[in-house]
């Protein structure tokens, strides 16, 4: 389970770029709307990171007691 949370941590990870990039390219095209999407969206898949990396831990920890 260990690994499961270790790739969609990745998976999260690469989503988030993609969406960071994608609103660079927009901020720069002055296309303010679609702007805060794409950071809405970076931003939503960064929390699924951090998040999956939490329930990684917590497994770690309940593992070791």
């Amino acid at each position: 389970m260990k690994r499961v949370y270790q790739y969609f941590s990745l998976l999260s990870f690469l989503f988030a770029a993609y969406f960071g990039i994608t609103a660079a390219t927009d901020l720069r095209a002055e296309n303010i709307d679609q702007f805060y999407l794409n950071i809405a969206y970076c931003a939503l898949f960064l929390g699924i990171m951090i998040l999956a990396f939490d329930f990684q831990k917590q497994e770690k920890a309940e593992d070791v007691s």
